[in-house]
């Protein structure tokens, strides 16, 4: 099959596959595209502050499966501010398999191609329970400014976190490894906030919550872009 007549062809049951994702998110005013090798799509705020970009397809993580939501946006932070949050038991997950590249008898240490979290994980302070608070049965979190990630953590965005295990019931297997708890993580580095949330099949549902999650994480963390005091030894 020619290429062009391939490309053309895909792309089309692509649009048919998310029609109702791309209605939606037009109707909200974002901007709908599939990727190039047709195998998810991007969605793009228009307007001033458009800022937020969505993003499904495979995932760039594998302790997140073959499928992966992804959100990103500017946050204004100092760009060496760095933090991690995610579902407890899906932290624990990551470091024993840093713990196994660190001792393993062929790889001694993280190399270039670990992400980035499991760097963090290996040399970055982890928030104690008092500072998690009524987050602390569900969420770990690390980074080079606790004092900031606990401030942050202690705002409306505690509260969205707090709520987010009620969407289990409409979060597909691949999302709900982690407890009760959708496999997700927020991530903020270089002046970017990042959501990643395991998602095998995207639904309007998933993405709207999701976003109403992030939206919450990127408010709070704008609100404190001059809170930032690097904690690491």
């Amino acid at each position: 099959m020619p290429r062009r007549l391939r490309d053309w062809l895909f792309g089309r049951r692509g649009a048919a596959r998310w029609q109702e994702i791309a209605q939606w998110g037009e109707a909200q005013g974002w901007q709908f595209k599939t990727t190039p090798a047709h195998d998810g799509f991007v969605m793009e705020q228009a307007g001033a502050d458009g800022s937020v970009r969505i993003e499904w397809g495979p995932s760039q993580r594998r302790y997140l499966g073959k499928w992966e939501l992804r959100l990103r946006a500017e946050t204004g932070l100092d760009p060496q501010a760095y933090a991690l949050v995610m579902p407890k038991v899906l932290m624990q997950g990551l470091e024993r398999e840093v713990f196994v590249q660190f001792t393993g008898g062929v790889q001694t240490r993280l190399d270039e191609e670990t992400p980035e979290e499991m760097r963090w994980l290996a040399m970055s302070p982890r928030l104690g329970q008092t500072q998690l608070g009524p987050l602390k049965a569900w969420y770990a979190a690390v980074g080079n400014s606790l004092g900031w990630i606990a401030d942050w953590l202690r705002s409306g965005l505690g509260e969205q976190l707090l709520h987010w295990g009620h969407l289990t019931d409409q979060a597909n297997a691949a999302g709900s490894a982690a407890g009760q708890l959708p496999s997700f993580a927020l991530l903020v580095y270089r002046g970017h906030l990042v959501m990643r949330r395991a998602l095998s099949e995207p639904e309007v549902s998933s993405i709207r919550d999701s976003l109403a999650l992030f939206d919450g994480a990127l408010r709070e963390a704008r609100l404190r872009c001059d809170g930032f005091e690097d904690s690491t030894p």
